[in-house]
């Protein structure tokens, strides 16, 4: 009759370990999911700094390039002893107010890319955060199944060892 508990106990203990190390997989596995969209959003975030910095470059080249045009034009009446400089001088400082002195980011439309930057970066990186939250819950949880998957491993130990002293026990005994 010992035998069979100690065998009930054992297949029960077998299955729970079993059914631990199942979940540690499933969990392994979330947490190689969540580690992959981490990196695509790490990703995503790097990729619109560098969009949003490429139009403000180009904003600002092209900027400066129009006023670099008119600076040359400029240049062009007082040598060919054009009339009119003091309205070309007036436009080209009205370039280089409207402009912000070659800041493009001082200029409406730099300021209106700069919030946009601004809501798409924070949006990405709550996105992050929760993806790095939902890892670290996966993180306690697969402590906790290794904790109990330690305790059902002993326990299958000392179940193998009262089987082992059981047989030992019952074994006849010969004079």
């Amino acid at each position: 009759m010992g035998y069979a508990i100690f065998t009930a106990r054992k297949l029960m203990l077998r299955n729970r370990i079993n059914q631990i190390n199942f979940r540690m997989t499933q969990l392994s596995q979330q947490q190689q999911t969540l580690a992959d969209q981490a990196n695509r959003w790490e990703r995503a975030i790097a990729n619109t700094r560098t969009i949003f910095s490429n139009i403000g470059n180009m904003f600002q080249m092209g900027m400066q390039m129009k006023l670099q045009s008119q600076m040359n034009e400029l240049y062009q009446n007082n040598i060919n002893g054009g009339t009119g400089n003091s309205n070309a001088i007036g436009s080209m400082l009205n370039g280089l107010m409207s402009t912000g002195g070659y800041n493009f980011m001082a200029t409406p439309i730099g300021m209106s890319l700069n919030m946009m930057n601004q809501a798409i970066e924070l949006q990405n990186q709550d996105r992050l955060r929760q993806v790095k939250d939902m890892e670290n819950q996966i993180e306690l949880q697969m402590k906790s199944l290794e904790t109990q998957l330690k305790a059902a491993q002993a326990e299958m130990e000392q179940v193998e060892k009262a089987e082992d002293k059981e047989i030992k026990n019952s074994a006849p005994q010969f004079a």
